[in-house]
């Protein structure tokens, strides 16, 4: 029997509903957990609450095409693996696909063994992935300390608790909702409006850049159209202290 615990989560983003019903259940008895959404749109939603880890996107989609998600995408999740599975099989396509984030394009008709190879290959690179430095935050001291500093960033309650939450959250993204829902029931903190929410946020993007001395650093980014991901891997410390 399949550990569906341990399972890698997959999403096809395909309009064509039988081929994606089709990869669905293939790739389901395969394994893997799989979603299937048919628009950018519903993937951005998808993750959000779903740790996808790879991709399976078509080029011509509804909405916006499968060029301007991957390259989102990759700029937003920069670990996803991204595989092009379409029609169009000019020179020009796959280039401005792997130009714009794709790590594999294979055109239709693929085989589905093909796919299946591609999928546990890029999962092998995925996994083979250097592992960064951890941050670490300690909840009930309120300290978030950058990986080799000395010392010791001092948090408000409300930064420790949207760290907590995100730090939790599958790709580490919450939209404006969820952040607020869980702030409020969750870790019983007063709810937030969204302005104030804002706030907080560049507070806290402000006080990380500070300690390290680094305007640029990639902490808390805007995603696109709807909430926030983290981008600092963080280990969290004494929670049961």
């Amino acid at each position: 029997m399949t550990d569906k615990a341990n399972a890698m989560h997959i999403a096809i983003v395909e309009d064509d509903v039988i081929l994606r019903e089709e990869l669905t259940y293939f790739l389901s008895e395969n394994g893997f957990v799989v979603r299937q959404v048919n628009n950018g749109s519903s993937l951005d939603e998808l993750l959000m609450y779903e740790p996808i880890k790879i991709i399976v996107l078509d080029l011509n989609l509804p909405g916006q095409n499968g060029l301007d998600i991957a390259k989102r995408i990759r700029a937003s999740f920069p670990n996803m693996g991204i595989i092009m599975l379409t029609a169009r099989t000019g020179l020009v396509d796959r280039v401005k696909s792997y130009e714009n984030g794709a790590d594999i394009y294979l055109p239709k008709p693929t085989p589905a063994l093909e796919l299946l190879a591609a999928i546990k290959s890029l999962q092998r690179r995925l996994g083979e992935a250097e592992q960064p430095e951890r941050w670490s935050l300690d909840p009930v001291r309120r300290h978030l300390t950058a990986p080799g500093a000395a010392q010791s960033i001092a948090l408000t309650a409300i930064e420790v608790y949207l760290l907590l939450a995100l730090a939790s959250a599958p790709n580490y993204t919450l939209d404006y909702e969820a952040i607020q829902e869980l702030l409020k029931k969750k870790y019983d903190f007063k709810e937030l409006t969204k302005r104030a929410l804002e706030n907080a946020i560049s507070r806290l993007r402000k006080k990380i850049s500070q300690a390290v001395h680094d305007d640029k650093i990639r902490s808390i980014q805007s995603v696109w159209g709807t909430g926030y991901q983290l981008c600092l891997p963080i280990a969290v410390t004494s929670i049961n202290e």
